[in-house]
């Protein structure tokens, strides 16, 4: 990696995790401890790394996605549904959406409100499958989007008017019209054809400038656009399937970088799975919490 290659970069980084992790997703700085966390996704595990260790709470067959709660404790999508849990992720209260076994919980994020959003997939992948189904503050849920595939990243812009998307098959970053008031998905257009990349898109993270960091799945690589679409940077990883990227640290520039073992020779790629750490001159946009 050059300068040239990552103008936003502070390198080298470094792999830091735990080495147990299978399939490594939906990464979040967590504030208030100030500690990264992350699922095991298909091991149903919340992977929390201090800076000096990683401890694992196993949670169930499926965690997709963890965030911070306004009122205290967590928010988790687990496999069919939603859990609240407090400060010791012990759960609370389960919330449970759909009961299709073939259908599991995948990628997710808050809108600037405090809604939290999460995709479903089918464990085969069947295309169109998926729905983006949203949880209110009031703990009911709504589902907003149909026929997704892998429904991964979600980031909003910095007016909360734009919702960007990504469908992985369709190497796709869509960008819908968003209503702040009532949390409903409106037209849609392509904000980022990716499908000349390496891989595919998966999980993403957006900066203070409006810029995009992209994990590739396939691509060993993550990839940063800024606001016009054009690839400023590019982070080239020793693992095939990064999978998500979120901002964090002391001063919000930290990149985590987390990834898969999933559909790998593990013996070739002694680093999948763990989380790769780098410096940047760019700080994270805010990610918001679960406002229930």
């Amino acid at each position: 990696m050059t300068g040239t290659d990552a103008p936003h970069v502070r390198g080298p980084g470094r792999w830091i995790g735990d080495p147990a992790t299978f399939h490594g997703e939906g990464a979040f700085w967590d504030d208030d401890a100030d500690v990264l966390r992350h699922v095991d996704m298909l091991a149903g595990g919340v992977i929390t790394w201090d800076g000096d260790e990683a401890s694992r709470r196993t949670l169930g067959d499926v965690a997709a996605v963890i965030r911070r709660r306004e009122r205290g404790g967590f928010v988790v999508a687990l496999q069919q549904g939603f859990a609240l849990l407090d400060d010791a992720l012990d759960s609370v209260r389960e919330i449970p959406v759909f009961d299709d076994a073939r259908i599991r919980m995948n990628e997710g994020a808050c809108d600037p409100r405090g809604r939290l959003f999460c995709g479903t997939m089918a464990y085969d992948a069947t295309p169109g499958a998926g729905t983006l189904y949203r949880l209110d503050a009031d703990l009911t849920v709504a589902p907003v989007l149909h026929d997704l595939t892998i429904p991964n990243g979600l980031v909003w812009t910095p007016d909360g008017r734009s919702a960007l998307h990504v469908d992985t098959p369709a190497a796709t970053v869509y960008r819908y019209a968003y209503d702040l008031e009532t949390g409903i998905f409106g037209d849609r257009e392509v904000h980022l054809d990716l499908g000349d990349e390496p891989g595919k898109p998966d999980g993403m993270a957006a900066d203070d400038e409006g810029g995009l960091w992209i994990a590739l799945w396939g691509g060993a690589c993550v990839r940063r656009y800024d606001a016009d679409g054009r690839c400023t940077d590019t982070i080239p990883l020793d693992v095939t399937n990064p999978t998500s990227c979120a901002f964090g640290g002391p001063e919000g520039r930290t990149l985590f970088i987390t990834s898969s073992k999933q559909g790998i020779d593990v013996d070739a790629e002694a680093h999948a799975g763990l989380v790769y750490e780098i410096e940047t001159t760019l700080q994270g946009a805010p990610v918001h919490r679960f406002a229930g």
